[in-house]
């Protein structure tokens, strides 16, 4: 196995486990900037004892546990399997004597190796092969967005999930972290953070509001610095510092007076 501390700066490298923090300074405790699921690539930038200071895929800096990644091993033209539900088993067989070693979390991305009966068979990022069950994943070569309504349903898969700054599965999950997943798991990428959703977007009068545009509130300082999925009727899907993942209205008190603007991508 290569020494990962021999890697140099600009190398890509992929995450080998079902998730990963990657913090603001390489040290246990310190605070989230995001998170990066199984299969997912970041560059390198440098070396410090056991982490990596990276960018990750979404344009974040921070750093992450070297042991949480490996060197890319897969085949350049190979097919993915991406994970649409809120957590999906893998499994050493096919059918139900395949018990499940592991977990992956909504938006994870494997290598398609084959297929049997109602499974995907799919490698690992550091050798190996698992399966994975069909409903659980799809399989993707192009990035084609299904329609607004799918990447509201996407955001639903994390309804009641607690808050965590830079969190991005069900078992934690910020505001912009939810905004980008459930675009991401479409096929469309956004920039991670609020302030730089914000920027990206076409603004949309709030009267012209439509399902999957973003909304935007002024929360601590001036700028954007909550984010949220329209859903309709004056509702949208937000992950709040208290409350988790849950559906909010314009109309609640503290939102009122706050908001911002809102943001179309489509």
């Amino acid at each position: 196995m290569p020494d990962l501390r021999q890697v140099e700066a600009g190398t890509t490298v992929l995450t080998a486990v079902a998730v990963t923090d990657v913090l603001e300074q390489p040290e246990e405790g310190i605070p989230l900037v995001t998170q990066l699921l199984m299969g997912w690539p970041a560059q390198v930038m440098g070396v410090e004892g056991d982490w990596f200071h990276i960018q990750a895929h979404d344009g974040s800096p921070g750093w992450a546990r070297m042991d949480h990644f490996c060197l890319p091993r897969w085949p350049i033209q190979s097919g993915i399997v991406q994970i649409i539900r809120a957590t999906a088993g893998l499994s050493m067989a096919a059918g139900s004597h395949g018990e499940p070693f592991g977990t992956l979390f909504l938006g994870s991305r494997l290598p398609l190796l084959g297929q049997e009966k109602d499974f995907f068979i799919v490698g690992l990022p550091r050798g190996g092969s698992a399966f994975v069950n069909k409903e659980e994943c799809i399989m993707i070569d192009a990035y084609q967005l299904i329609s607004n309504r799918q990447i509201l349903a996407v955001a639903g898969l994390y309804s009641g999930a607690p808050y965590l700054w830079g969190g991005m599965t069900t078992r934690g999950i910020d505001c912009s972290g939810l905004t980008y997943m459930a675009y991401f798991v479409n096929g469309v990428q956004l920039p991670r953070d609020a302030q730089d959703q914000f920027k990206a977007g076409c603004p949309v009068d709030k009267k012209d509001l439509a399902v999957g545009d973003l909304v935007f509130f002024s929360t601590i300082d001036p700028g954007p610095s909550h984010v949220g999925i329209y859903q309709g009727e004056d509702l949208f899907i937000n992950a709040r510092t208290k409350e988790g993942v849950t559906v909010t209205s314009f109309h609640d008190p503290f939102f009122i007076g706050r908001y911002l603007g809102a943001r179309r991508y489509l």
